[in-house]
């Protein structure tokens, strides 16, 4: 039944293999559930409520994704790049509340599924020069880049040249340094899960040396009832 459905042997796989790579995506993914709730929280949100609500968003994606359209092989889950813009530009620059900030997602949200259901898609999609498209990936990266360097320290604000050197004395920026050097290099040897392994194994090491707080491995669900305030 499930290779009538899938359609397995036209798309020269198996049951197994799907499995495998189903786990080795959510492993590649999985940050996202930490670092999203990381940075709104820093723009006013609840941290426990938008993890929730992104493990919730991701997963049902993905089932849509997997049951309705069928035709690629991605994981969804929110970008890691909106999210600084609402937390820094729009909640901290704008000074807007969080819950305005969400109005303004979900009339987003209607804005885009329209687009996606009617032929503007195809025609926007194909309007965009490839070396924007390229740009517009490099630039939320190094924007992400620079937003985790800020949190963990290794970089602080300069009036002058905007940005300096940070501490790097302090053991959480250390820390954090670390993590991000065995990240790179578990990616350039091609282990699966690399940032999910480096969040977990500095995680763990911070519990240690006491520089982070540990509640336990299996709690109560965080509420998303200040999402709908």
């Amino acid at each position: 039944m499930l290779d009538n459905y899938f359609k397995y042997k036209q798309h020269k796989t198996d049951f197994k293999t799907e499995v495998v790579a189903g786990c080795s995506t959510f492993l590649t993914m999985a940050y996202i559930m930490f670092l999203n709730p990381v940075i709104l929280s820093d723009g006013g949100f609840d941290f426990g409520g938008v993890f929730t609500a992104t493990a919730c968003a991701s997963a049902l994606a993905c089932f849509i994704a997997a049951f309705y359209a069928k035709t690629w092989p991605v994981g969804l889950a929110p970008g890691m790049g909106i999210n600084a813009f609402i937390a820094y530009g729009v909640c901290l620059g704008m000074k807007y509340t969080p819950e305005e900030a969400l109005g303004a997602v979900l009339v987003a949200g209607v804005v885009f599924l329209i687009v996606s259901l009617t032929p503007i898609r195809a025609w926007l999609i194909n309007s965009i020069p490839k070396s924007l498209k390229l740009g517009i990936g490099a630039g939320i990266g190094l924007f992400l880049a620079i937003i985790g360097f800020e949190i963990m320290g290794l970089t602080t604000d300069n009036p002058v040249t905007l940005v300096q050197l940070g501490d790097l004395s302090n053991p959480l920026t250390l820390l954090g340094a670390g993590a991000f050097i065995s990240m790179i290099v578990m990616e350039k040897k091609g282990i699966k899960g690399n940032i999910i392994i480096g969040i977990i194994a500095f995680s763990i090491i911070a519990w240690i040396t006491g520089y982070g707080k540990f509640n336990g491995v299996v709690g109560e669900v965080p509420s998303m009832s200040y999402l709908f305030k």
